[in-house]
C-alpha cells in the first residue's frame, strides 16, 4: 500500500521539526550568541534612540535573550524617569528558545517540502542560506524593538493613538507574524528553487 504524499510530507516535517527543535534546546546558547551581532545591527539600523547589546542569560526556567540599551540622547520614560545621554538600561528580554522558533519554522518548511527534481536540491540549499539572514533580521529584532518602544511610549497603545512605524511591525509579530513571516520566506525559497528546472528547454533529437 503506497503512502500518500500528504502523509510523507507530514512525517518529513515532523522529523525535521523534532531534530531542529532538539538542536535548538541543546545549543540555544551558542546559537543565540552567534546570532546576536546580526540582531544588534538590525536593531541599531531600525531606530536612533539607543544602541543595543544582546546577551544570553539564565531566565526563570530557560535561557533568555536579554537586551540592554545605551541611549544616544536623553530619553524621558514613564513616571518621570530620565535616562541621560549614554545611559545604559535593561530594556527588553524574551525566552531564548522562543527566539529560535521562527528559524526552526523556516528551515522545516524550506527543507521539508518535497523536491520534484534533483537539480532543485542545490538551489533549495542555496536559497535557504541566502534568505535565512532576512528571517533572523525581521523577526526577533522587530519584537525586541517593539518591546522597548512599548515601555518607553506606553501611550501608543491607547485606543485613540496611531501606531508608530516601529510599533506596527511589533503588533504584526504579536498577532502571528512571527510564525507567518518564516513560512512566507520558505515559500519564496521553494518557488525560486523550482525555477531553474522549469526553465530547462527539452532537447529534441532529430532522427
Amino acid at each position: 500500500m503506497a503512502i500518500s504524499p500528504l502523509i510523507k510530507l507530514s512525517l518529513r516535517s515532523v522529523i525535521f521539526w523534532c531534530l531542529l527543535s532538539a538542536a535548538g534546546f541543546i545549543f540555544v546558547r551558542p546559537i543565540m550568541s552567534a546570532l546576536s551581532p546580526m540582531m544588534e545591527s538590525m536593531i541599531d539600523t531600525m531606530q536612533s534612540d539607543f544602541t543595543a547589546h544582546i546577551s544570553v542569560v539564565d531566565g526563570h526556567s530557560d535561557p533568555a535573550v536579554s537586551m540592554s540599551c545605551t541611549a544616544t540622547h536623553q530619553l524621558v520614560v514613564p513616571h518621570g524617569r530620565i535616562i541621560p545621554f549614554l545611559g545604559t538600561f535593561k530594556c527588553a528580554s524574551i525566552d531564548a528558545v522562543h527566539a529560535l522558533v521562527p528559524i526552526v519554522i523556516y528551515l522545516v518548511a524550506a527543507v521539508g517540502w518535497p523536491i520534484i527534481r534533483r537539480r532543485e536540491i542545490l538551489w533549495r540549499i542555496l536559497g535557504s542560506v541566502l534568505l535565512l539572514p532576512a528571517v533572523i533580521w525581521l523577526t526577533t529584532p522587530l519584537l525586541l524593538v517593539g518591546l522597548v518602544n512599548s515601555r518607553l511610549h506606553p501611550e501608543s497603545f491607547s485606543s485613540d493613538a496611531q501606531l508608530t512605524a516601529l510599533m506596527q511591525p511589533f503588533v504584526f509579530m504579536e498577532m502571528g507574524g512571527l510564525w507567518l513571516l518564516p513560512l512566507a520566506a520558505a515559500f519564496v525559497c521553494i518557488r525560486i528553487a523550482a525555477l531553474p528546472s522549469r526553465n530547462v528547454v527539452p532537447q529534441v533529437r532529430l532522427a
